[in-house]
């Protein structure tokens, strides 16, 4: 799977040392231009530094408006920026449409606020383009068997201490969030069907591993 990147849960997870988790998933990873010399740059010397390096080493692609062009989609972008113009900040806008131009399936962001990119993207308000946060690829981590309940608790407490210190995520309310969203019942027909595919994919029992997480939230109540 293809995803095309923000900047924030870039920041969030180079600062926690977490990278691994967008490369586990996905096999080509776009970032557009704009992001990368403008908003992470100024958000994050350090991170734009690592993420410089992974440029430089390939593993994630820098789009430029030369590279747009050579692929015949500048135009394509400029028009589902003007569509979208009303619903998006400067670099979630650009992200958004460079997915969308290049029919890219996935986006990345951490901007979960109500009426945010994450959201409204769930909500299909933008068809084709399946949002994720590090907290449901952690999630799917825990589908896949990668990692423990316990393991994947850890994890979102370390990338919540290292990188999201002013405004926490809290794990208990992530979690129901995005078993909702993934539910036959509450979610929409896209993301159900896409997480059916998900453990068919992987042999996984949905409803086993959806048993077991809702005996370890108990914990937090």
């Amino acid at each position: 799977m293809k995803a095309s990147l923000d900047t924030d849960i870039l920041i969030h997870l180079y600062l926690s040392g977490k990278k691994g988790l967008i490369f586990s998933f996905f096999e080509e990873l776009y970032l557009y231009a704009y992001l990368y010399e403008r908003e992470l740059r100024n958000k994050s010397i350090k991170v734009y530094d690592s993420v410089t390096t992974d440029i430089e080493n390939g593993h994630i692609k820098l789009i430029t408006n030369k590279d747009l062009i050579e692929m015949d989609i500048k135009g394509l972008l400029e028009r589902y920026k003007r569509e979208y113009e009303y619903l998006f900040d400067m670099g979630e806008l650009y992200a958004v449409s460079l997915a969308k131009a290049m029919g890219v399936m996935a986006f990345l962001s951490d901007d979960t606020k109500e009426d945010g990119p994450h959201d409204l993207l769930v909500r299909e308000l933008i068809e084709d383009v399946i949002p994720f946060a590090f907290y449901e690829l952690l999630f799917l981590r825990y589908l896949s068997s990668e990692i423990t309940l316990d393991e994947m608790y850890q994890e979102f407490q370390e990338i919540n201490s290292k990188s999201i210190i002013q405004y926490p995520m809290n794990f208990r309310s992530r979690m129901l969030r995005t078993v909702r969203r993934f539910s036959g019942r509450h979610g929409t027909e896209r993301d159900y069907n896409w997480i059916c595919e998900f453990c068919d994919n992987g042999q996984i029992d949905y409803k086993v591993k959806m048993q077991g997480l809702k005996e370890y939230m108990n914990k937090f109540f």
